[in-house]
């Protein structure tokens, strides 16, 4: 996928995308005065209006342009501009069209390299593919999209749209990534491979790289990860990633992802329905090495921290089980209730190690517990947090950038539930009641004084939206992005 802008108010490709804003008059003045009379009678027949999710596919012999429409500006938000020039962008496409204007509207009174920068993220999210497995699939189009502005850009204008261009570019391959690894089956996305990819974001962005693997886990005291991971093929590894450094004034934010490459429940093993989907366990890891990836190539001036916990859960003679008791690197110790609960204990250590960077603000990212699917649906992932400036802001970012969170509760009284007999804590309480809450205030006992919030999402798209091909979702990735880019504003204010 290429994107770039047009420097003049000009559409001369065969294929053009515009955006319609709901009664808008002008829609069609691009086109030459012969074709554009023949679209107004096409448009008025099809009453066509530009109200959200209409479609309209104009064709004149070897031209053609669609129509999508966005509404009433004054009612629409950057998810619903994004989800329209996804769809539209998706129709155009399958109509033949491999090259294309996208025409940016006047009217909606958005900065034009702000409205660049969702649309190009728009058609690079919609136009993703995973066809490497796929011999008999036709090999898809090198698609090129150009966004042509209202008005003919100045010099300088025109130096901000490819920079805001380039910005939704780095989005969007960190996006790429994230869905490039959960898509991968599980044999191929295992630990060493996910592990390797980090290495590889480390070394194009600069950034420092450390791993801990295998038996060193269980000597550097992160038995839990170990534990969990000691049935595998491969072994089970923390990754750090850190880029920028400590520096006055200079947040430093911590992203930690479960990796389970693969979840078998262990001996507390799942049914074959149940399995069917967990190559995505390490949905969270991936989300937020896309997420670093993307950050680090906008450059963002911040001290910004990435670990992973990956493992594969399991079974064969040296499965961890159901009554072992294991010491986390923080110190508690954890009595073992379901095997099949393994994802808090791998995020206990990976905390752990990213405590060890002194972060002011961590956010983990974990597909943890079917009961926020249950609660929640796949789209919109759990938000778990106390700390009420972090969830505020996470919870606006959330709405603006289409990565969608509801904020749950850390209702303390049902700490209750992970008290055990021989150890601190259980892993899983036995009541089969409010499951994500507990996995929540469970990992919030390795969390420590910093602020923190826990996502609990689902990683993976059914494909109903423009925006989500069906496979790895890669949401979290542009909430992460914007979230640095605020922080290091607050931090500036706040020292200012």
């Amino acid at each position: 996928m290429t994107v770039t802008v047009e420097s003049a108010r000009a559409s001369t490709r065969k294929h053009q995308l515009a955006p319609v804003i709901r009664g808008d008059q002008e829609t069609l003045q691009f086109l030459p005065g012969e074709l554009a009379g023949q679209a107004r009678k096409t448009i008025a027949l099809r009453k066509f209006e530009g109200r959200p999710g209409q479609t309209l596919l104009l064709a004149f012999g070897d031209r053609q342009c669609l129509l999508t429409g966005l509404g009433d500006p004054g009612e629409l938000t950057f998810p619903q501009f994004q989800e329209a020039i996804g769809k539209g962008f998706l129709q155009l496409s399958e109509a033949g069209a491999d090259k294309m204007d996208l025409l940016l509207p006047a009217g909606l009174g958005w900065e034009i390299p702000a409205m660049a920068r969702l649309a190009a993220e728009a058609v690079s999210m919609a136009g993703y593919t995973f066809t490497g497995y796929r011999t008999l699939a036709e090999k898809p189009p090198r698609r090129e999209v150009r966004l042509v502005p209202p008005e003919t850009p100045s010099a300088k204008e025109t130096k901000a749209l490819n920079r805001a261009i380039a910005l939704a570019g780095f989005v969007a391959d960190g996006i790429r990534l994230a869905r490039d690894l959960i898509n991968h089956p599980a044999e191929v996305a295992h630990p060493g491979y996910v592990a390797a990819e980090a290495r590889r974001v480390a070394k194009a962005a600069g950034a420092k790289f450390r791993e801990i693997g295998g038996e060193a886990l269980k000597r550097a005291g992160f038995h839990a990860i170990h534990a969990v991971g000691r049935a595998g093929e491969h072994a089970p590894r923390l990754v750090a990633l850190e880029y920028g450094r400590r520096r006055k004034n200079v947040p430093t934010l911590a992203l930690v992802g479960k990796g389970v490459t693969f979840d078998s429940g262990g001996l507390d093993i799942k049914s074959a329905s149940g399995m069917a989907l967990m190559k995505k366990d390490m949905g969270g890891a991936a989300i937020v090495l896309g997420a670093f990836l993307a950050i680090a190539a906008q450059k963002t001036p911040i001290h910004l921290i990435c670990v992973l916990g990956l493992a594969e859960n399991a079974v064969d003679s040296r499965a961890y089980r159901p009554g072992d008791i294991l010491r986390t690197k923080h110190g508690l110790t954890v009595e073992v209730t379901n095997t099949d609960a393994e994802g808090r204990l791998v995020l206990a250590d990976a905390m752990a190690l990213a405590h060890r960077y002194k972060p002011g603000v961590m956010i983990d990212f974990a597909t943890l517990t079917g009961a926020c699917r249950v609660a929640l649906g796949r789209e919109v992932m759990g938000l778990f947090c106390d700390h009420v400036q972090l969830r505020d802001s996470l919870m606006a970012l959330g709405e603006s950038t289409g990565d969608h969170l509801w904020p749950l509760p850390l209702w303390a009284p049902y700490q209750r539930m992970l008290k055990s007999e021989v150890a601190d804590m259980v892993n899983a309480p036995s009541e089969g009641v409010a499951g994500a809450i507990t996995a929540a205030l469970f990992l919030k006992a390795f969390a420590g004084d910093v602020a923190w919030a826990h996502i609990d999402c689902y990683g993976w798209s059914d494909g109903h939206a423009s925006l989500f091909p069906k496979g790895g979702s890669g949401a979290g990735v542009r909430l992460c992005a914007q979230y640095a880019t605020q922080l290091l504003e607050d931090t500036a204010h706040v020292s200012g």
